[in-house]
């Protein structure tokens, strides 16, 4: 379970798809989450990390990154009710096997429901493993 954390309240979050791939010793991930609850606003969080340089084995990697302002790998990408501009995350994680692996997120990014002098940033956090799987069964904006 996932927690966006608001000025007006939690909001909590279920994962619905999601995966990892490690290709030409890069990481890619993307966990989308739908909201629990029928009346709770955004009504998903999706969440992409895309083309993080590896420096060996990924096992208790620790990746600490923002929103690539070329709009190119490696970037992190948000999307709630709208693509985010300023992200910045930071990831914890284990491995399970060799096709399953842990995911601690602290995501920041603008907030979800205000847009003027009241906008603070929004935090989501949760925990997740994911199953190895094929770049293009993932989302990752291009």
């Amino acid at each position: 379970m996932f927690v966006l954390k608001h000025q007006d309240g939690d909001i909590e979050f279920e994962t619905k798809k999601g995966g990892f791939a490690e290709v030409d010793s890069k990481l890619y991930l993307s966990v989308e989450t739908q909201v629990i609850g029928e009346d709770a606003f955004p009504d998903c969080y999706m969440f992409v990390l895309d083309g993080f340089p590896l420096d060996g084995s990924l096992e208790n990697s620790n990746i600490d990154i923002s929103t690539n302002p070329n709009d190119e790998p490696p970037n992190v990408y948000v999307y709630t009710t709208f693509h985010a501009c300023e992200v910045k995350a930071d990831l914890t994680i284990k491995v399970l096997s060799e096709d399953e692996i842990s995911v601690k997120l602290n995501v920041i990014s603008e907030d979800v429901n205000y847009y003027n002098e009241k906008a603070k940033s929004n935090l989501f956090t949760g925990e997740v493993n994911l199953q190895r799987k094929a770049i293009g069964e993932m989302w990752i904006p291009s």
